[in-house]
């Protein structure tokens, strides 16, 4: 079973029928009912798993604690469809406005409608306008994997967590980690009928769906078929038949019991010594070092999700390092392997890209502009012997095209020297203030000036130190400040690899005042930013002085002029520049997770036979309440938002925005695996 499948998929085969609803030929079914689509949803769905009850008592206990809250409810929807059970439940939740609880609601879809024709389908309900509205702004038609999308709270509700399961079900549920505080409270199993869509009623999607149900969870369908009630009672669900809704006779409700969770459910995902731990449950309270990007997105995404943060930064600003430079560019990292790596890079480019144009709405000065970005092939003519093209057919057109000279040099908006490959949704943004901005929220504090040298775990609680002196104390940590991660005990191990970066600032001319997006030659040149366009970076291993370099300035200068129109870029309109160290790793790939312990981890594989030793199937142990977001080197752009909404979800125990394959490739205990693995244990 496929766990990274390719990244372009197939949408949804629609006609219209007419009363403008829209009817899949694939499937030879409706979408939603000719009788009254909300209602039949409000019937089926909404009753059937008795969600205003649950909610309204869930919120009064949580009223009753003194604690801030960041308990959430989550649903789970087989069949994304036109999103009208997603908004009837919006709906539902907004009227009901809980104060002290969270929804998260995850669907899985294969072959999603495309925007067009979701705005087309969503015309049949004016009540729903805004709740459409607004999830037409986020909604991804492309691209297969999992792309998790906040929604607004509209008058007065909270905002609500969307994940989309773009794939097969069964695949799309199986990648989501084993982890047992992590569970559904409710399923819509809203599938296309047994008889023309049976892989949705299949033995182990159905195994998949009672691996990821809380006790108590409740599931609720319109088909009351004998495969599927003998499906969901093998599976462990105990299920009834009840009145239908209009002219259908029964349908079906049922909940997962106490009694009924297998020891090894079918179809459960093989284990992997690098699988996170269930993580225990603690008071809402998390201190985040570092007020660079991993730290900042880290606490921001803890802050929406209730958690009091108090961000801890050694320099006297936030963003005091790689994060402070006027321009950063947002890119994807393109690649022919269909493997966890490229598709963390995938969704983290695509995460980045929402968060940034939300963020911008409420801060203009982060100044995000969705300008595009052109890779040149010139760019890589002295390294084509060795260096593979990429396929772009595996990838959706909305994330990269092909552009040919004539049609880059128009995108550009002045002669370059070769074709590209044109990432559309890319572009730059002011780092500083996109760290200003996450840093706004009232859930959290900031304290500069606070250089952590210490971490002593006292029972439950971490105390930092700066010398001998307590800076804070919390349940909770994460490690986020770059390379000062190795001066910390816990951390040290982590193979962190600092590397000197300096980006030269250009004046702009006649010539290159024109630049419309971000041109990446063997340098980039962005486009002009208060009269100064940033032009980098260099990347050296020497970091012994940070002072301005000519040599890197003229590095970065030639790394850009010859694929430009001739003399539009030269180094007399140097203005200026700037130095900082990116943390970055052996393998490129960013270090995000539990910190492993690893003087028991090294005990623990030591005792292991050697057969054993190659395939290592149990859990790592980790540090308890200990967390990192490290080595993002110079793609913390598109990494850091990502990695800070996955840090945040394994601490508040939800469902994971990240496949298992893909938490493999940014695992902390990665490199440790593999250098245990390549010693000889036979003396």
């Amino acid at each position: 079973m496929p766990s990274t499948p390719q990244d372009n998929i197939e949408n949804a085969d629609l006609q219209w029928q007419e009363s403008g609803a829209p009817y899949s030929t694939r499937f030879d079914d409706i979408y939603f009912s000719s009788g009254g689509g909300l209602a039949e949803t409000e019937h089926v769905f909404l009753a059937g798993n008795q969600l205003h009850t649950r909610w309204s008592a869930r919120d009064r206990a949580l009223a009753a604690t003194t604690a801030p809250s960041t308990e959430h409810f989550t649903i789970a929807e087989l069949g994304f469809g036109t999103g009208l059970n997603f908004l009837c439940c919006w709906r539902a939740w907004q009227q009901l406005a809980p104060q002290h609880l969270r929804l998260h609601y995850i669907a899985c879809e294969k072959y999603p409608l495309q925007i067009d024709a979701l705005r087309q389908a969503l015309l049949d309900w004016p009540e729903l306008e805004a709740l459409s509205k607004a999830l037409l702004e986020v909604y991804p038609d492309h691209s297969a994997g999992f792309h998790r999308l906040h929604l607004p709270g509209l008058a007065g509700s909270a905002a609500i967590t969307l994940d989309l399961y773009y794939g097969d079900a069964t695949q799309t549920l199986a990648a989501q980690a084993e982890r047992s505080t992590a569970r559904v409270d409710a399923w819509f199993l809203d599938g296309f009928a047994p008889r023309v869509n049976p892989k949705m009623w299949s033995e182990d999607l159905l195994a998949q769906i009672a691996r990821l149900s809380r006790t108590g969870s409740t599931l609720s369908t319109y088909s009351v078929a004998g495969q599927v009630v003998r499906g969901l009672r093998s599976a462990g669900f105990e299920v009834e038949k009840v009145k239908g809704f209009g002219q259908k006779r029964q349908m079906l409700v049922g909940h997962y019991p106490q009694e009924a969770r297998p020891p090894s459910p079918v179809g459960l995902p093989e284990r992997s010594w690098l699988n996170l731990a269930a993580q225990a449950s603690r008071p809402p309270q998390v201190i985040v070092i570092g007020a660079g990007l991993a730290g900042c997105s880290t606490a921001h995404s803890l802050a929406r999700k209730g958690y009091r943060v108090l961000v801890l930064e050694q320099a006297d600003s936030i963003a005091a390092g790689a994060s402070g430079n006027r321009q950063a560019v947002l890119q994807c990292r393109l690649s022919n392997a269909l493997n966890g790596t490229r598709q963390f890079n995938l969704q983290a480019f695509l995460y980045a890209t929402g968060e940034f144009a939300r963020l911008n709405q409420d801060f203009p000065e982060v100044r995000w502009q969705a300008c595009g970005v052109m890779n040149l092939d010139t760019a890589f003519s002295a390294r084509k012997e060795r260096c593979v093209d990429v396929d772009l057919s595996d990838y959706s057109p909305r994330i990269v095209q092909r552009l040919d000279q004539h049609a880059t040099s128009e995108v550009a908006g002045l002669d370059v020297d070769g074709a590209s490959n044109y990432l559309s949704l890319g572009g730059w943004l002011s780092p500083a203030q996109l760290c200003h901005a996450y840093l706004a929220h009232p859930n959290i504090e900031l304290r500069c000036n606070a250089n952590v040298q210490r971490l002593e775990r006292d029972g439950h609680v971490w105390h930092l130190y700066a010398h001998d002196r307590e800076l804070a104390c919390a349940p909770t940590v994460v490690i986020a400040n770059s390379i000062s991660a190795t001066q910390l005990e816990q951390s040290a191990p982590l193979p962190i690899v600092p590397i000197r970066g300096q980006v030269s600032y250009l004046q702009a001319t006649a010539s290159t005042a024109n630049i419309a997006g971000v041109i990446c030659g063997q340098s980039y040149i962005s486009p002009a930013l208060d009269g100064l366009h940033s032009v980098g970076a260099s990347y050296s291993k020497n970091i012994s002085d940070l002072a301005l370099s000519e040599k890197e300035h003229q590095q970065n200068i030639e790394g850009i002029a010859p694929h430009l129109t001739k003399g539009a870029v030269k180094a007399d309109a140097i203005a200026g520049g700037r130095v900082s160290v990116r943390a970055t790793t052996g393998d490129r790939m960013p270090i995000v997770g539990p910190v492993p312990d690893f003087a028991a981890f090294e005990t623990l594989y030591s005792a292991l036979g050697q057969r054993e030793r190659k395939h290592p199937n149990t859990h790592m142990p980790y540090v308890d309440g200990l967390y990192v977001s490290v080595g993002h080197g110079s793609h913390g752009l598109s990494n850091a938002p990502l990695c800070g909404e996955y840090l945040a979800s394994i601490i508040a125990n939800e469902m994971l925005p990240l496949q298992s394959k893909v938490l493999e490739c940014i695992h902390p205990g990665r490199f440790f695996l593999r250098e245990l693995k390549r010693r000889d244990y036979s003396r």
